[in-house]
């Protein structure tokens, strides 16, 4: 199940669970009620279960983040700046452009400098930052990035390819 679809669960999770915070004190439902009727729900309309942790409801329910909340806020890029750098390399794709690590690295890079100025580090982000960027949004990325593919020589009868003789005799005769 996709990222998304559980925090729009969780945000109707904590919406009812607020509702229910209205309500008088003898009438209200608890947070396991609420995730047991917000799961019930979601396995009736979709047939998929989904598991809503009481805790995690009662913490956004007073106003704490999602951990994708908290990871975006740590990232190097905004959200807009994400979506920039990947309608770029779609547009350098289109362009016969392919995308490479080098090229995407050096793209960010140049985003996060104008940013944050010195305070970006000189080395700017890393392989594996790329790395994640691109796995983050393969599904917009995945086709705007030139890959060589290995020639099937089995479907051609053909076999490795042999090498000629490396023998030198004049050069074995002058040591």
């Amino acid at each position: 199940m996709a990222r998304e679809e559980r925090e729009r669960v969780m945000d109707c999770a904590v919406a009812l669970y607020r509702e229910e915070l209205e309500k008088p004190t003898s009438s209200r439902k608890g947070l396991r009620t609420i995730c047991k009727q917000v799961q019930d729900e979601y396995l009736k309309s979709t047939k998929t279960h989904i598991h809503i942790n009481p805790t995690t409801l009662g913490r956004r329910a007073k106003g704490g983040k999602s951990m994708a909340q908290v990871n975006a806020e740590k990232g190097w890029l905004t959200d807009d700046e994400a979506e920039m750098v990947i309608q770029r390399a779609v547009d350098l794709a289109k362009g016969g452009y392919p995308l490479s690590h080098r090229r995407l690295k050096e793209f960010v890079d140049d985003v996060l400098r104008m940013r944050l100025g010195d305070a970006f580090p000189p080395h700017g982000v890393g392989k594996n930052w790329t790395d994640r960027f691109v796995e983050k949004h393969s599904a917009r990325l995945d086709h705007c990035f030139f890959r060589i593919q290995p020639i099937d020589t089995s479907a051609h009868g053909l076999g490795p390819m042999a090498l000629p003789s490396m023998d030198f005799p004049a050069y074995s005769a002058i040591s």
